[in-house]
């Protein structure tokens, strides 16, 4: 975790050790990041870098949360503009991840995310529903879903979460284009929509 003395730098010395760390994460996945590396970059002593983290993966963590939260922020802004249709609020959540993925400063550090994806990782990377789920829920028309629980309520958010993170990790294995991309994940939320069995 993140500790006091580090909150209390300037934001500049905050955002200098924190893009130093993200150029590092940029080069190697947590697993192979080295400390010795930022504090190289941002010139500080090896000390300096513990009294505000207690090792890499405090920082690495750290980072990914502050996107996490621009991702929750985004997701929550969705509900509202499509009057709680979570297709379209996700559809459009996809579209803005893939555009904050692809700028050049970002593609190699979520590269190196999304090719080492595991169980944390993906949690603290997508909207974690424990956090914020009563909000979600409510800003949600569950009336034009065909469920009648909450619970059921929390397993599509799930469903069509995994979804959007399975796309995500695709787009740095396969080598298409943001639109397909897009394209193929808007189909495979309209098959969720429209379920697996014929009507009659």
């Amino acid at each position: 975790m993140v500790k006091q003395t580090f909150l209390n730098l300037s934001t500049e010395k905050q955002e200098r050790i924190l893009e130093a760390a993200k150029r590092e994460f940029s080069r190697a996945s947590l697993n192979e990041a080295s400390v010795a590396n930022i504090i190289k970059d941002v010139g500080i002593p090896r000390g300096s870098f513990y009294q505000y983290f207690n090792d890499l993966e405090d920082i690495f963590y750290y980072i990914l949360e502050n996107h996490s939260q621009d991702i929750k922020q985004r997701l929550t802004t969705n509900l509202v503009y499509f009057k709680g249709d979570i297709i379209k609020s996700f559809a459009d959540l996809y579209k803005y991840i893939l555009d904050k993925v692809s700028e050049d400063n970002n593609k190699l550090y979520f590269k190196n995310i999304f090719l080492n994806m595991d169980y944390k990782l993906e949690k603290k990377f997508l909207p974690n529903l424990e956090d914020n789920l009563n909000e979600i829920i409510q800003l949600v028309d569950i009336t034009s879903l065909n469920i009648n629980s909450r619970l059921q309520l929390i397993y599509v958010l799930e469903i069509i979460e995994a979804v959007m993170m399975r796309n995500l990790v695709q787009v740095f294995q396969r080598s298409l284009s943001k639109e397909k991309d897009i394209e193929i994940f808007i189909k495979e939320l309209l098959l969720l929509k429209e379920g697996l069995y014929n009507k009659s």
